[in-house]
């Protein structure tokens, strides 16, 4: 314990000592640690989770892990005009963190024989966000002009605005940087999963080493891994010696890195022993979280890629749900669209379609008509934003029957009261007998509103029964929900509302078979075209995506990956409301974006490919 205490000092008394600080990260966790009583339980629990995660996981193939793209904010904060970098230096920063989380790095050629075996393609991208907090288009950039000369780790200024710095945009959504001058010498800081407010999570990086040469970036910190080394710590990475620096004790938690005394720095000969590992290969100081020279960094490992997936899919699991990098083209790939209008879908990768029969004694559809006398079937929509409107509503039935020429159920929507559906915001009929003709075809219904009703962040999309005579009319449901809690929810005849996984419903984890377009309000009616109510389901999908065009036209696509890189490209010819497939499945999971263009509109969408 004693020697543990003297580590935790040693940073406060020397941390100003050098001319040049790699890393800040140590020095603001144990910063931390002693001003937050909760801040050691937190890593403890991090930690815990992170191994049993791991163990959890330790057979899946590495192309079975979720390619996530995380949606960066840069936020430039600047007295000086060398501060305020340019659009063209900031992408060049996040091309390197792609290129380094990828293992496309250039560089990746030197890494030693030894050592190749564990070098890992972390597959995690990143793009610039082209959706703000609010639902807006932006850059993905803020530029902050302040009379603040330079900004000082202790208080962490540059993260709030009353302090000259820039709030950060909402963490759990997007990975905020923070570039600027920043004191004492230090290239860059992080906050760790776990140990920080929401409000001061994510990297600080000193602008002089923010990109690359090419931009003006200061040689030996040129080559951008500053942020690479950073948003290692983000996601849980420790130094590769373990941050004890004072024998071989100290460990980064990672079984695939040699045991290391300390850091190393410049530019050292390979092969480089020390104390803690004496013999050849030596050390893994070109690993990128060592503290060599920008040139000589060139990997991460395996077992530093599976303590990152830890953390995407625990204390950063949100970023799954961001809608950062979901705006016009993301990542470099496509363009257009205004981004203003999105059809929602629960359904996910691995769904399918299926019509559940009530099983007996009673008779009927889970989904839709049953001797129950159910009054209505609605799906859960959560988190879709503010100042939201729904203009159009996507139904795909399985079965209708019974109906005579003046059958009809009823679209409806709800607002959300108590975690249940509540108000009715609106009813319209739709035609029994129009249904039908498109279950015969295996084709979608699409109900335009008389005009758009808004919603909040929570609301339920569905349909109204009337039961006369044997008309019976059925929604499909996916094979699995996939969602925590489900979405699929019913209405008994005694108006109670049930979620179809209650033990008084029909104990089933799924989706109903409704897709609503919802836009900004702020659109306005006579701005929303038919190219903002392109459907694709399941999103996520693992490799089969459908896609529903509702207007007769030609249409072209083209998919790019998270790089800017085209994948398919194929003209569609669309005769009626019919789904078409697309297949992925030859793709690497991840992110792609589908720009559909169909004369002078273009619109675009994202797609997560997870197999």
């Amino acid at each position: 314990m004693k020697k543990v205490l003297l580590i935790l000092f040693i940073p406060f008394l020397n941390f100003y000592a050098q001319d040049i600080h790699r890393c800040g990260t140590d020095y603001v966790v144990q910063k931390a640690l002693q001003n937050n009583p909760d801040a050691r339980k937190n890593i403890e629990e991090l930690e815990a989770f992170t191994q049993q995660w791991i163990a959890e996981h330790a057979n899946e193939k590495s192309d079975k892990a979720l390619l996530i793209t995380i949606p960066v904010v840069v936020h430039i904060v600047y007295n000086t005009a060398a501060e305020n970098l340019s659009d063209a230096r900031i992408q060049s920063q996040i091309d390197v963190l792609n290129q380094d989380f990828r293992r496309l790095n250039a560089d990746a050629s030197n890494t030693p024989s030894a050592f190749q075996s564990v070098a890992a393609d972390v597959e995690i991208e990143f793009c610039l966000a082209n959706v703000d907090p609010n639902g807006q288009p932006t850059t993905g950039i803020t530029r902050t002009s302040t009379s603040v000369t330079s900004f000082d780790i202790n208080t962490d200024n540059i993260k709030f605005t009353s302090q000259g710095g820039k709030d950060a945009w909402p963490s759990n959504k997007y990975l905020n940087i923070w570039v600027g001058d920043i004191s004492g010498g230090i290239l860059g800081y992080a906050t760790p999963p776990g140990t920080f407010p929401a409000n001061q999570d994510g990297v600080v990086i000193n602008y002089k080493y923010f990109g690359t040469s090419a931009y003006g970036a200061q040689s030996p910190y040129n080559k951008g891994r500053t942020a690479t080394h950073e948003v290692g710590h983000w996601l849980n990475l420790k130094h590769i010696w373990g941050d004890d620096g004072t024998s071989c004790s100290g460990t980064d938690n990672v079984s695939d890195t040699p045991n290391q005394a300390g850091e190393n720095y410049g530019c050292p000969t390979y092969p480089k022993t020390d104390a803690c590992s004496p013999s050849a290969p030596g050390v893994m100081f070109m690993n990128y979280m060592d503290y060599v020279d920008d040139a000589c960094m060139n990997l991460f490992t395996a077992g530093q890629k599976a303590r990152m997936h830890a953390a995407i899919n625990g204390y950063r699991s949100s970023l799954f749900n961001s809608n950062g990098c979901s705006g016009n083209g993301g990542g470099g790939g496509g363009g257009g669209g205004s981004g203003t209008c999105d059809t929602l879908s629960n359904w996910t990768a691995g769904d399918t379609e299926v019509l559940y029969p009530v099983q007996s004694p009673g008779s009927g559809y889970v989904g839709g008509h049953n001797s129950y006398n159910d009054k209505a079937k609605a799906e859960r929509f959560s988190n879709v934003g503010t100042n939201k409107q729904v203009t159009k509503i996507f139904y795909k039935f399985g079965h209708a029957s019974g109906y005579n020429s003046s059958s009809t159920v009823a679209a409806a929507l709800w607002n959300e009261i108590g975690g249940a559906p509540g108000t009715e915001l609106t009813s319209v009929n739709m035609p029994v007998q129009t249904i039908a003709s498109h279950v015969s075809s295996n084709q979608f219904t699409l109900l335009t509103l008389p005009s758009p009703v808004s919603v909040g962040n929570n609301f339920y999309a569905g349909i109204k029964l009337t039961y006369s005579g044997s008309l019976t009319v059925a929604l499909y449901t996916s094979t699995d929900g996939d969602q925590t809690p489900p979405t699929a929810w019913e209405q008994f005849s005694n108006n109670t509302w049930k979620r179809f996984d209650d033990s008084q419903s029909w104990g089933l984890d799924v989706s109903l078979a409704v897709f609503p377009v919802v836009c900004d309000a702020s659109l306005g009616t006579e701005n929303i075209a038919g190219m903002n109510e392109v459907t694709l389901y399941p999103n996520p999908t693992d490799g089969i995506i459908n896609l529903i065009l509702p207007q007769s036209a030609t249409y072209d696509l083209l998919i790019y990956d998270v790089m800017g890189r085209l994948i398919i490209s194929k003209t569609i010819v669309n005769e009626g409301e019919f789904a078409h497939s697309l297949d992925l499945s030859g793709q690497k999971n991840g992110i792609y974006f589908i720009e559909i263009r169909q004369g002078n509109t273009t619109t675009s969408k994202k797609i997560i490919v997870s197999q």
